[in-house]
């Protein structure tokens, strides 16, 4: 009788044991669960991502003197300014004799980006060809080498649709984006916009410059030791407050498509 008592309390124990073990594999199951599926979606998201690349070639470098120079010296001042900045991932790489690319942090800081390239370029024409959509590798540098995707696909298309189009005078601007009704909208808007930029003198982008740094048109007028009608008047013969609107607009389009 006291070995049958022995028997059921050690098989009760033996019952209790079991079931918390199963309970503590049923547990470390369910985290292992929980964390997968963390890590895929982890995973989908950041590869559901969408970026904006951006590649430049420098208009006629092979007529420009000492260009290598002079490119590394604006490539480098701007490099500087749109890190600090934050309006890219990484430096820009140079990809080739005339060529450069990059991976816009965001894509509503494209329109930023296209006019500080240009503004801090000028005097040499840019085309700019912009491609949206999927990168792999995107913050390891230099992204000539590790980075690619279809967003750099696209940007190359739209450079060799530039290039393509060179006898077409004007045209400066691509964007390739996957997307068609926005392709249409943003190369619309650009090809006007580039119309504009044709005619704008060295002194108006000295004023447009200095304006942009200062928000006034006084302050403006004062560091360029000018009068203020004169500060206005070559804002408006440079089209500044068109390139503005540009700029804005286009920001909440491109917020619009791509979140």
């Amino acid at each position: 009788m006291a070995f049958l008592c022995w028997s059921r309390g050690h098989s009760r124990r033996d019952q209790i044991v079991a079931s918390t073990n199963r309970l503590h594999i049923n547990m470390q199951y369910v985290k292992y669960c929980t964390e997968t599926c963390n890590h895929i979606f982890k995973a989908m998201k950041a590869k559901a991502k969408t970026y904006a690349v951006i590649t430049c070639d420098i208009v006629g470098s092979r007529h420009i003197e000492e260009f290598r120079r002079k490119r590394d010296q604006k490539l480098h001042h701007i490099v500087k300014l749109h890190m600090t900045r934050k309006w890219i991932l990484s430096e820009y790489a140079i990809t080739a004799w005339d060529e450069f690319e990059g991976i816009v942090s965001r894509p509503t800081n494209i329109p930023t980006v296209i006019l500080d390239l240009r503004r801090h370029f000028y005097p040499f024409e840019l085309w700019i060809g912009i491609g949206i959509g999927q990168v792999t590798e995107p913050h390891r540098k230099p992204v000539n080498v590790f980075a690619g995707g279809e967003a750099f696909e696209r940007a190359r298309e739209a450079i060799n649709q530039l290039k393509a189009k060179r006898s077409k005078t004007g045209i400066l601007t691509s964007f390739v984006t996957g997307n068609e009704t926005f392709s249409l909208i943003a190369n619309t808007v650009y090809h006007l916009h580039d119309t504009l930029l044709q005619s704008i003198s060295t002194k108006q982008w000295q004023t447009i410059n200095v304006h942009m740094e200062t928000n006034r048109q006084d302050l403006t007028a004062r560091k360029l030791r000018l009068n203020e009608s004169t500060v206005s008047r070559n804002l408006r013969r440079g089209f500044w407050w068109q390139i503005q609107e540009t700029r804005e607009a286009m920001e909440r389009v491109i917020g619009a498509y791509f979140h």
